[in-house]
């Protein structure tokens, strides 16, 4: 067998132990890369040979040479990664299976574990190469992000109000005063929102009538009127309980309504349920001793706000939370799985490419159908294991420096035999 074929196997070994160092310096220049998966290099032998003329022992064994080496695969390693907290709200990280799914400026639709995301000049949520996140939008007819319309690029206007709420229902905490005298009142102011949420006053005015018993009359302020049920009466037991709202045993369904109330505004006309009596028939009013006060007041209208902070939760929902205190959902980010991720090409910019061998994505909701869940104000770090690494540095070089040695050894050899003409 002539020496060539060990100079060309010793070649062979300078070039793929040389492929293997080109794998770990990526791994290693992408340590603090965000949502990298690092690479891992296997090996395979090339096809063998026999000796000319002899291709078997005397046992019937083949006797072979070997031919050198060649790369088998550079497999990419997808397991979970740690998180890092940065308090940007709008950075993702994926806890489990699944990539983000976006799409790029000429169209093409790409996968990425990092969710360094943020919204350009237009409202639209981009990564770190400008391509937009997909998923689906809030609709701005029902007010709800509904999952199953189509996929398309997820925007969130800045400039996106929560619409006012016109109150529907008011309670107040009051104790009268067991021995105010006849004639004494409480006065108590509640704010309330109109149709176009802006905010109006309701006052309701306590009298002592007799004896365990109080009136009450509510009153609107000028232009404003307000029509029935806005007089009653209140009725309470020696013990200092609720007995009577306008004679009828005190329950939910026997609260009193404020009804057609006209603030005189050119809003709707309103009418109000007062909750002197909850839902589970305790009341809200007592007449205990001490002085009448008013210990609380709720009502459930608000006006109308603006966004005020973004928050992303474990399902990818994107909420904004709105300086009329409501909490309304934007968005929700689409994730992808692949029946065969190591399939994946990529294709720079922490994206990956779709193949045949990896086959079409999965698109859908996070933590559904294997999708892992989504960690808002957190990013994925790189799951490349620097120990690791550098052990893997240390076997890619000595298996260099063995393979340098036999071509040197060839090397010489073959002189050796050139000179045997001398």
């Amino acid at each position: 067998m002539s020496l060539y074929s060990a100079f060309y196997s010793s070649l062979s070994g300078l070039s793929t132990n040389a492929n293997a160092l080109n794998v770990i310096g990526n791994n290693l220049s992408n340590i603090n890369t965000v949502g990298f998966k690092g690479s891992s290099t296997t090996f395979r032998d090339i096809f063998s040979t026999s000796l000319t003329g002899t291709t078997t022992q005397g046992n019937g064994n083949p006797i072979q040479f070997g031919l050198g080496v060649q790369v088998n695969s550079v497999s990419q390693d997808f397991s979970q990664s740690s998180f890092q907290s940065t308090g940007n709200a709008l950075d993702m990280a994926i806890q489990g299976n699944g990539f983000f799914t976006l799409q790029t400026s000429d169209g093409r639709q790409v996968f990425s574990r990092a969710g360094n995301f943020s919204r350009n000049n237009a409202g639209f949520l981009v990564a770190s190469d400008g391509s937009n996140v997909i998923g689906w939008n809030r609709d701005a007819t029902t007010g709800v992000v509904n999952t199953s319309a189509a996929l398309a690029p997820i925007r969130i206007d800045a400039s996106t109000t929560a619409s006012a709420f016109a109150t529907q229902n008011v309670r107040m905490g009051i104790n009268l005063n067991s021995a105010a005298a006849i004639g004494d009142t409480l006065t108590t102011p509640v704010q309330v929102y109109d149709s176009q949420g802006n905010p109006q006053n309701i006052i309701v005015t306590y009298t002592k009538t007799a004896s365990n018993t109080w009136s009450y009359a509510a009153s609107v302020g000028a232009p404003a009127t307000i029509g029935a049920g806005a007089t009653g009466s209140l009725a309470f037991s020696t013990s200092g309980n609720l007995l009577t709202i306008n004679g009828i045993a005190p329950t939910a369904s026997n609260n009193p309504l404020f009804s057609g109330i006209d603030w005189g505004n050119g809003t709707t006309v309103q009418n109000i349920t007062w909750d002197v009596v909850n839902d589970d028939n305790s009341p809200n009013i007592t007449q205990f001793s001490g002085s009448s006060s008013t210990t609380s007041t709720f009502q459930d209208g608000y006006g109308a706000g603006t966004l005020r902070d973004l928050s992303v939760d474990q399902n990818g929902v994107i909420s904004g939370t709105f300086t009329n205190g409501q909490v309304i959902a934007l968005a929700q980010v689409a994730l992808s799985t692949f029946n065969n991720v190591n399939g994946l090409v990529q294709t720079g910019n922490n994206h990956w490419g779709q193949s045949l061998a990896s086959g079409s994505p999965t698109t859908g909701l996070a933590n559904q159908g294997g999708r892992g869940g989504v960690l808002g104000s957190n990013l994925e770090l790189s799951n490349v294991d620097v120990a690791g690494e550098f052990t893997k540095l240390i076997l890619s070089q000595r298996g260099y420096q063995a393979n340098s040695r036999i071509v040197t050894t060839t090397d010489e050899l073959l002189q050796e035999t050139l000179n045997l003409k001398r």
